[in-house]
């Protein structure tokens, strides 16, 4: 590890910048985040690298790796372009590549820790950018048709010029990275996120199969929401038991039909649902019954012991 650890310092101290060439002038979330992804993988190799905007065919030539300029999409030779006539391709669902989902595709595995992980933060996070840049309305045509724009996409573009703000080449080169800057947080945060969603869901899976009763699920520890929802890949789970994150207390939480649905595989009974503590109690015989959402997907009771008996219950009811 030491070793290591000194290499890469000589690396970056002593080694030849890596030159990234993307275009000049206006820049768009696409190239934004490849830079950010390009960033993030130079930085972990111990690399350093020099950034350079420019259309110009001969600085081009000089570039190690050219993203969203140079007219072709060309991996053998480190340029991914997509905005010749051929363009770039499509992902089986439709979306297609630009300058993010080109650079998240050929290097975007090195920092993620699995092959889940680097998908999910396609899903999540690139496809959107890949789609707006190509003209394609991923908010409504791909998901929530009832809306027409995406969000991250609106956020980097709010860092370049506004009214009578300079876009000389110097302060373009400097929103650039600035908005290169916010996207690699963003995108550095969805990653870690994603990684300790699947450390937690491979902690989860393993009480799921020990489980004898596999539709009442008993955990000792409390996750995030997300968990819950991926329950859904199972079959049999219908609720979740688990400790209040606050330390006080129990919840039954009703598993969906899907991971990415509300809806729940089976509600808790009507007569409890908006109900609290006395009321509450008279209605479920359960003197520490705290309350029970009106949606019916939540419940929460001061004791383990009450939680169990109560989502059995509910499981018959």
């Amino acid at each position: 590890m030491i070793v290591l650890f000194y290499m890469k310092l000589f690396k970056k101290l002593f080694g030849k910048p890596v030159i990234l060439i993307t275009h000049d002038q206006g820049f768009h979330a696409d190239d934004v985040m490849a830079y950010a992804i390009l960033q993030e993988v130079l930085e972990r190799r111990g690399t350093t690298w020099k950034l350079i905007r420019s259309r110009d065919e001969s600085v081009i030539k000089t570039g190690a790796i050219v993203f969203d300029v140079g007219n072709e999409y060309k991996p053998e030779n480190n340029i991914y372009d997509h905005h010749q006539a051929e363009r770039a391709g499509a992902r089986e669902n439709g979306v297609m590549y630009a300058a993010a989902g080109l650079i998240w595709k050929h290097y975007g595995k090195e920092i993620c820790s699995s092959e889940d992980v680097w998908q999910s933060i396609d899903r999540a996070l690139i496809q959107e950018l890949d789609a707006g840049d190509n003209g394609q309305n991923y908010i409504g045509q791909f998901i929530f048709p009832d809306s027409g724009y995406t969000s991250l996409g609106i956020h980097i573009a709010n860092f370049g010029p506004i009214d009578n703000e300079s876009s000389s080449p110097f302060a373009m080169l400097e929103r650039f990275e600035r908005a290169s800057s916010f996207a690699r947080g963003v995108l550095t945060r969805a990653i870690a996120s994603r990684e300790s969603l699947e450390r937690d869901f491979a902690e989860v899976t393993e009480v799921y199969k020990n489980s004898e009763d596999k539709n009442i699920l008993i955990f000792e520890k409390n996750y995030d929401r997300p968990i819950w929802k991926r329950l859904a890949e199972f079959p049999e789970p219908v609720y979740a038991i688990y400790p209040n994150m606050k330390g006080s207390g129990w919840k039954i939480e009703c598993i969906p039909v899907s991971p990415i649905l509300m809806e729940s595989r089976k509600l808790l009974p009507e007569s409890w649902r908006g109900l609290r503590d006395g009321d509450l109690a008279k209605v479920t015989d359960a003197v520490d019954a705290k309350f029970c959402h009106p949606s019916g997907f939540l419940f929460g009771s001061e004791t383990k012991e009450t939680a169990i008996i109560l989502a059995k219950k509910a499981l018959k009811n």
